[in-house]
C-alpha cells in the first residue's frame, strides 16, 4: 500500500495540474465544436398588398445552409425555420425579390450562413 500511495503522491502538483490542463481542454473542444447543415425550408411571401395576388412563383422552397453546435443541429427540422419575401411595394406584373440571410429566421445558436436561390420570380396580378 506504500508503494501506491507514494506513486500518488509523488510530484501532485503536476498530476493536478494535467489533470486540470485535459478536463479544459475537453470542455473547449465539446463546446466549441461547430459544423454546418442544410435544410429546405417553404418561402414565403409577406406583406401582400390587398388588391395583388400571386398567379405563378418561381420556387415554393428555398436551400438555407446553416451554422451551429452539432448537437444542436441534430434536434432542428425545417419547419424550425421561416423564410421571406416581401411584397411590401410589389405592383402586378413580374416580381423579382431577393432572398437574403437576413429573411430568414433561425432558432436561437445557429447562424445563417447562405441561402439558395437569392433570387424569387414570380407574377403578380391585381383582384
Amino acid at each position: 500500500m506504500t508503494g501506491l500511495r507514494t506513486l500518488l503522491l509523488e510530484n501532485w502538483p503536476l498530476k493536478v495540474a494535467s489533470l486540470v490542463f485535459a478536463v479544459g481542454l475537453w470542455l473547449f473542444v465539446a463546446t466549441e465544436e461547430r459544423t454546418d447543415a442544410v435544410f429546405s425550408v417553404p418561402l414565403e411571401l409577406v406583406d401582400r398588398p390587398p388588391d395583388v395576388e400571386v398567379t405563378s412563383l418561381g420556387v415554393d422552397t428555398v436551400i438555407v445552409r446553416v451554422e451551429g453546435r452539432r448537437s444542436r443541429l441534430r434536434q432542428l427540422h425545417e419547419d424550425d425555420f421561416r423564410a421571406e419575401v416581401s411584397l411590401k411595394n410589389a405592383k402586378p406584373g413580374r416580381f423579382v425579390g431577393r432572398v437574403q440571410v437576413d429573411n430568414v429566421s433561425a432558432p436561437p445558436g445557429v447562424r445563417v450562413v447562405r441561402v439558395t436561390p437569392t433570387e424569387v420570380r414570380a407574377v403578380l396580378v391585381t383582384r
